[in-house]
């Protein structure tokens, strides 16, 4: 089994015009950062997911991960348009060619795009989990429910998972 991990949204712009919930957008970003630290070590995919429509461009700061994001050269780029990270990319190409058959999904926001990405990770055929503790969202209670109902995989048990 080959497992990438996606983090979904993790912009400058949804956190500082969409997200009502910034303390925990912000306790993500560890979470988030220890997960990737770990899938690097192995030698597995860390792909940064990025919504077009956040920033008047490419270029603008809305649009850049926040800074707090730990990123690395080697990390995948998708740029997306719809709520759904597999919808109209080549994500699902991308984890094909790598031989993916589970991803582990974080980011924002747990009510929208992570929410519907997980579904269509359902949909293409992977095995998936979010990552405890590593997806935000625009209301806190969203974020919970979302964990509740779905599964979750905490940093522990991913590390025993990876090894």
């Amino acid at each position: 089994m080959k497992v990438a991990f996606l983090i979904i949204d993790m912009q400058n712009g949804c956190r500082d015009l969409f997200c009502k919930c910034k303390r925990e957008f912000d306790e993500a970003v560890d979470y988030i950062n220890e997960a990737s630290e770990l899938f690097r070590s192995k030698g597995l995919p860390v792909i940064r997911i990025l919504d077009k429509e956040v920033g008047d461009d490419i270029c603008s700061k809305d649009f850049q991960f926040v800074d707090s994001i730990d990123v690395d050269d080697k990390d995948i780029i998708v740029y997306k348009e719809y709520t759904n990270a597999f919808f109209k990319t080549d994500l699902n190409e991308i984890l094909k060619k790598l031989g993916v058959d589970f991803v582990v999904i974080s980011g924002f926001a747990a009510e929208y795009c992570v929410l519907f990405s997980y579904n269509g990770a359902i949909e293409n055929g992977y095995g998936v989990s979010l990552l405890q503790n590593g997806i935000a969202g625009i209301s806190y209670d969203e974020v919970k429910k979302m964990q509740l109902i779905r599964p979750v995989i905490s940093l522990e048990a991913l590390e025993y998972f990876l090894n």
